[in-house]
């Protein structure tokens, strides 16, 4: 029974240091960058939901784009392109960190709040 409950708390340590390292990732890579001049994260998540109409699709299309850049794969205006660049190619590792955290982050049905009536 020890051994048990000894690496379910070992395993719940670890998640929660990996949950932790994701999100100072996260911060370090994504963060950083879009937090200056470059277009934030927050009107790009708007960006792909109004383009490719539900998460899903977003996240296959933003994955598929951060791998492989392109003007057409972009949902950023021409002119933002033209001012900030394409954005550099990302690794499948770093997507399959970065992707999930995002979307959590600007998950938009969190932020709806109703009145109550």
């Amino acid at each position: 029974m020890a051994k048990i409950s000894y690496r379910l708390t070992l395993g719940i340590f670890l998640l929660c240091n990996i949950t932790a390292l994701c999100d100072e990732n996260f911060d370090r890579d994504c963060v950083t960058c879009h937090s200056t001049n470059i277009p934030d994260l927050e009107t790009i998540y708007f960006r792909y939901l109004q383009t490719h109409g539900s998460i899903k699709r977003s996240q296959k299309a933003m994955r598929h784009y951060l791998q492989h850049p392109t003007i057409q794969g972009s949902t950023l205006r021409p002119q933002v392109l033209k001012n900030f660049g394409l954005h550099p190619p990302l690794s499948p590792v770093l997507l399959d960190q970065m992707l999930p955290l995002y979307f959590e982050k600007y998950d938009v049905k969190k932020r709806i709040k109703l009145k109550s009536i």
